[in-house]
Order: structure tokens, then sequence, then C-alpha cells
């Protein structure tokens, strides 16, 4: 049976007020209690830190086991029994033991803080190479009735061998009934913590022995992702910034809605919370920032003095001037992160459109030299934008409604060219040739002409002349059909109306036909000889004259 140790009276000095205010108030939710076992055990060098839930109801309590370097009788007394004590200060480096790590506790209130979600406290602590456990019993009771402001805590001393080592604290006479959820708590140890999963093992035991390892990415395991920045090498504006102050970390874009307490970016300072989830002053009004999440890791935040990281490591004094340093490149990295979203939702959309409909909305638009391009660029970029709050389904309506009032080279198609010259001309206006177009143009209409005059053998020069316009033997006439019933047009309008048609095809043919069968096809491209509005004024004629053509008869002088 283990007895008392009444040599070296292990002694708690404080104010009975002030532990109500530091311990039970301090810290009322259970994982950021029991983080502050963690952290200790991580600090003491553990290589396994083991938190178990036992019992259900009322008689359920949490053990924090770890395999640390454990504490000695003096530890005890000196150190964890010794409210407000300044780790970094006493131990001069701030490293634990092994010189391997940077210690996280700072204030000494962690032990208050286990007051807040249980009132029974009990500490078994083996030194390495010692032999002896000591046990220390804390109550909460016991402590606040304390008059003189000195508690002494129940301690006894066991035999162990030698070769055990580490800590285990049991917390019982929780302050709460309902039963405490393994795998909830676990994944609240993981927003708490950020510790290298090579260096040391974090896990949750259920009630049934079953482990629930607390990984670096737990957290973010239930959240079906769609982009991943890992940071700083997965951005571009910010990295050199955040690689100077060795920020690193995991950011995701999810592919629905976070809810609330999910969004925004959690800082880590060795291992441990030190800024609850934020988005560091950034404008928060475009859609992505309700689909971020992610952590940094930002370890100098902790050599900052004074302290800039509070108490209850929920928050770092963002108005330090180095601090506000940090801050601000954090602030341009989730800015970088949301334009970066926006950018590739904007591609997905487009990808969407064109593997809904066969459009590329790029090529779509490209296609379009008239004044009209501009807008319809301004309504794709609404469309594609992930900031319209519209469902895929209206999406895709507004979509096949501007298609239908602006369809790819709408300037080509507006002109309602004869099916004949939008035919020839069509393949080589789309190819950006446009002197090839209205030159096919042309010949498709020479090539008519001579069908309708069934002459296949003239030069073109004079299949216009002999067969259009007025004059000598039988000629292809449109402007004599203008008669209803009584109503006619004169005889001299009609003359006038088909020598024009027969003037204004052999301008265009004069004009166009023959320089560019004479003249260098990459001659006329580099110089522009025929712009995109030249060939479309210019096949808008010949469809005109098509369009005659196919109203003339034969009509004898």
């Amino acid at each position: 049976m283990p007895e008392r140790d009444e040599k070296k009276d292990l002694q708690l000095r404080f104010d009975p007020l002030t532990v109500s205010h530091l311990g039970s108030n301090m810290y009322s939710r259970m994982p950021n209690a029991v983080a502050e076992l963690v952290a200790n055990a991580y600090d003491a060098d553990a290589t396994r830190i083991a938190v178990r839930v036992n019992g259900t109801g009322h008689q359920q309590c949490i053990v924090v086991e770890d395999d640390g370097h454990g504490m000695s009788r003096d530890d005890v007394r000196e150190k964890y029994l010794r409210i407000g004590r300044n780790r970094r200060d006493t131990e001069l480096t701030g490293w634990s033991e092994s010189g391997k790590r940077r210690v996280s506790g700072k204030k000494g209130l962690g032990k208050l803080a286990l007051f807040g979600i249980g009132h029974h406290i009990e500490v078994v602590t083996t030194r390495a190479g010692s032999g002896d456990s000591l046990v220390v019993t804390m109550d909460w009771d016991d402590l606040i009735g304390t008059k003189d402001g000195d508690y002494r805590p129940g301690s006894t001393t066991e035999s162990v061998d030698k070769s055990r080592h580490g800590t285990k604290v049991t917390i019982s006479r929780l302050t709460r009934t309902t039963d405490i959820a393994p795998r909830s708590l676990a994944e609240s140890l993981s927003r708490l913590f950020q510790y290298n999963d090579s260096e040391v093992s974090l896990v949750v035991i259920d009630r049934n022995g079953g482990e629930i390892p607390v990984t670096r990415d737990l957290r973010l395991e239930s959240i079906e992702s769609e982009i991943k920045w890992n940071i700083p090498g997965g951005l571009k504006k910010t990295a050199e910034p955040l690689l100077a102050w060795e920020v690193k970390g995991v950011i995701i874009a999810a592919k629905k809605p976070l809810a609330t307490q999910m969004r925004g970016i959690t800082v880590y300072t060795n291992g441990r919370l030190a800024n609850e989830p934020e988005f560091f002053g950034a404008a928060d009004s475009s859609y992505a920032y309700a689909y971020m999440t992610g952590y940094v890791e930002v370890d100098l935040l902790d050599t900052i003095e004074p302290d800039v990281v509070a108490t209850d490591r929920r928050a770092v004094n963002w108005e330090h001037p180095k601090a506000a340093q940090i801050r601000q490149e954090l602030k341009r990295m989730v800015e970088e992160i949301a334009r970066d979203r926006k950018n590739w939702r904007e591609d997905q959309n487009k990808k969407e459109v064109a593997e809904t409909t066969g459009v590329d909305t790029d090529e779509w638009v490209g296609s379009i030299s008239t004044p009209e391009k501009e807008p319809l660029n301004d309504m794709l970029n609404v469309l594609h934008s992930e900031d319209a709050d519209m469902s895929r389904e209206s999406r895709m309506q507004m979509l096949s409604g501007l298609q239908r009032l602006a369809p790819p080279y709408a300037d080509f198609v507006w002109r309602h060219l004869h099916p004949r010259i939008q035919e020839v001309s069509e393949a080589a206006f789309k190819a950006g040739h446009y002197h090839m177009a209205l030159g096919e143009g042309i010949k498709g209409y020479i090539q008519d002409l001579r069908t309708k005059a069934d002459d296949h053998d003239d030069p073109e020069g004079k299949v216009i002349n002999q067969f259009l316009g007025t004059g000598s033997g039988k000629r292809l006439r449109f402007a004599h059909g203008y008669t209803r019933g009584s109503l006619k047009i004169s005889n001299s309008s009609a003359t006038s109306l088909d020598d024009g048609n027969r003037a204004l095809v052999q301008a265009i043919w004069q004009m166009f036909r023959n320089p560019i069968a004479h003249e260098p096809a990459a001659t006329l491209e580099k110089l522009e000889v025929i712009s995109p509005r030249d060939c479309l004024d210019a096949l808008s004629l010949l469809s005109f004259l098509r369009f005659r053509l196919d109203m003339v008869e034969w009509v004898e002088p």
C-alpha cells in the first residue's frame, strides 16, 4: 500500500478568489483544458500522449498519460504547484529538457484550468530512473475552502520499476454529465495542436479501447476539398515574405460552403494553437471566404517579447509591431488564395459551359470584332463568376439566351448573308483569313452567275459585261420584275437598277478579286489590306448581289 510521504510537504499558495477566476473560469470547454495537459506532456519530451475517456454520466473521467521524463517531488513542489511561474524565464533556454523542443508553457496557469472541467485531480508522475512514483491529489472543494491561502494536496510515494517514466493525470467529478464523444474530442484537439506527427503520437482512446489518432489533418478530413495550397510553396506573389517569416501550413478550398466555425485560417506556434481561425483583416465580401479553411505555423510569434499570444491561446495581440508585420503578410496570403480560387472557379465554370454547350466562351468572345464584343464579354464574366448567386440551371438558361442573341462570330452571322455567300466564305472568315473569305465569296458569286448564264468558258470580266445590265443580246435582269398589277417602275428606273447591279459587280470584282488573286496572301494579311470589317462589308454587298441573282430572268433586248 502506498504510504504518505511526510518529508518536504507539498504546498500550493494562492488567494482562493484568484484560483476561482483562473481555474473554473479560464476554461469552460473540455478540449481547451485537456490541451494544457497535452502541452505539458509535449514539453516533457513525450513521444506518445494518450487521452482516455472512461465511464459515463457522473462516473466518467478523463485520463491523460504520457511517456515524458516525468517529475520528481522537487519538480512538483517548485514547478508544478507554483502558480504564475514563467517556465521560459526560470529554465533560461526556453527549450525542453532534451533540448529538442521549444516549450510552449509560459504562465504556469494550466493546472488551474483543469478545475474548470473537473473537481478532483490526481497526478501520478515518475521521474526516469528514480524507481519512485509520486501520487498527488487535489480537490476543488478543499482548495477553494482554504482560508489562509496555503493548500496542501494529498501525496504518496510508491516504488516502481526504474525503467518507468512519465505522467498520468486523471480528472474526475467532471462538471459535465453528458457523455463525452471521443471522436469529437479528437477533432477538437486536432484544431488546438499542430505537432509534427513524426516526433509525437497523440491519440484519444474511447471507452472500448479504440484509438483515434489526432493528426495534423484530422480537422480537415471531414471536408470535401476542391483546391489545396501548401504554404508557402503553393503561392506565387506572397511565397517569399512568408518564407522569410518561416510560415508554413496547408489551406484548402472546400467544394461546399463551410460551417461558420470552420471558416478561416488557424495560427499555431510550436505546435499549439495561438490564434483562432480568421482572415487577418482581408476583405471577406468574396464568396471565396465561405469555402476557405486551413492552418499556418508561425513559430516566430512565440519568440516575441512581451508575449503576444493570449493566456488562453485563442488570440494573438496583432498590435505589436513585429506581430503586425506578420499579420500583414498573412492578409496578403489570404487575398492571393481568394484570387486563385476565384480564377480557378471561373475556369471550371468555363469548362462546364464548354462541356454542356460545346462552346468555348473565350473563342466565342474572340470570334467577334465589332463593338458588341465588350458587353458580351462582361455578361459572360458575370455568368462565370463564383460571386453570381445563380443555380447551374439558371446559368445555362442565360447562356443559351446569349447564344441566340450573340452567337459565335455574331458579326458574321448578324449580316444574314445569302446562304451561298456564307457557305463559301465562313471557314476562311473564322480562321481569320479575311482576304481569302472575300475571295471565296466573289468566286462563289461568279460561279453561280456562270451557271445562270450557262457560260463556263469565257473570262470572268466578259461574263459580267455580257450577261448583266442592259445591252445587246439576252441579258439576266431583275428590275423589270418590280410589277404589281398595274403598278410598276419605269423603264428608265429598271435600266438604272440593272446597270447599277452590273457596275457594282464589276467594282467588287475589280477592287478585290484581282488584288486577292495576284498579291501574296502573307502580304495582304500583314498589311491588313482586308480588315474584318472590310470583309464583312464587302460580303454584305456580295450577299445583296447574290440575292438579286436569285431574281434574274432572261430578257431579250
